[in-house]
């Protein structure tokens, strides 16, 4: 399911920016729900107990895949960075493109690159010469956390996130995407399991302006205004029984210029 919904102003009297629609306020956990997760009546558009089509129909121009080389981050259990970087080139070859950084690590530069496929809402929202953040996060030892943000450096705005895996309660997921709101709700129960476990949804909403929501296997984009959306992909989506390791998740979201 692909939903984009613009949302308006709510007078006093009517549900508040971020609130579900079960009264919980975005981020609050309710009745044992793990960090992220929607508890409501309705979980993007579709009433609790129907099994929306995407569950088991997926879109094959979803493609939540990327390349990150920098350092040795790859390379063991755990890697934790966060560094200022300029922007050294963008590049599109075979469908996908690619960043090129310098970093400085602890004094020294560092090269980094990130590569993912090309949004067919638009080319990317950043150019060469633009001081960046790059954020990295990975636990491979318990669970398989794999968390990269790249954020402009003036002002700490979402140029991409990529995250796969999941971990302890979900923790870290929902904070990469802030200031947006991101989450995932339980709307393929009794779909058919596949062998990672059932097909959930994520959510993500800008406050106050619109949200999307994507199950696993689907795109779409958020609005941001007139000449620019996020574009999101999210690949395998699923939940499990685990109450320490409730979902797992591979998303991908960059800025984008329309049709640029």
């Amino acid at each position: 399911m692909t939903m984009v919904l613009a949302l308006s102003a709510c007078p006093g009297g009517e549900k508040g920016t971020g609130e579900t629609e079960s009264g919980a306020t975005a981020g609050e956990t309710e009745g044992g729900a793990t960090a992220g997760e929607t508890v409501a009546e309705t979980q993007g558009g579709a009433t609790v107990g129907e099994v929306p089509a995407e569950c088991e129909q997926a879109d094959p121009a979803a493609d939540a895949g990327f390349e990150l080389t920098f350092k040795d981050w790859d390379a063991g259990s755990f890697a934790d960075f966060d560094v200022q970087c300029v922007v050294d080139a963008v590049t599109v070859a075979e469908a996908a493109v690619t960043t090129a950084m310098t970093c400085e690590v602890d004094g020294s530069s560092e090269p980094a690159s990130l590569r993912f496929a090309v949004a067919p809402e638009g080319a990317v929202d950043w150019e060469a010469g633009l001081a960046v953040r790059l954020r990295i996060e990975k636990d491979g030892d318990f669970a398989d956390k794999r968390i990269v943000q790249l954020r402009a450096a003036a002002d700490d705005a979402i140029l991409a996130v990529a995250v796969a895996g999941g971990v302890d309660n979900n923790s870290g997921y929902p904070e990469a995407f802030l200031p947006l709101i991101y989450g995932y709700s339980r709307v393929c129960e009794g779909a058919g399991d596949t062998d990672g476990g059932t097909p959930a949804q994520i959510d993500l909403s800008d406050p106050g302006k619109a949200e999307l929501h994507l199950i696993s296997q689907h795109r779409g984009s958020l609005p941001i205004d007139g000449e620019h959306a996020y574009a999101v992909d999210a690949g395998e989506v699923v939940t499990g029984e685990s109450a320490h390791y409730p979902v797992a998740q591979d998303v991908l979201l960059r800025r984008v210029r329309l049709g640029g």
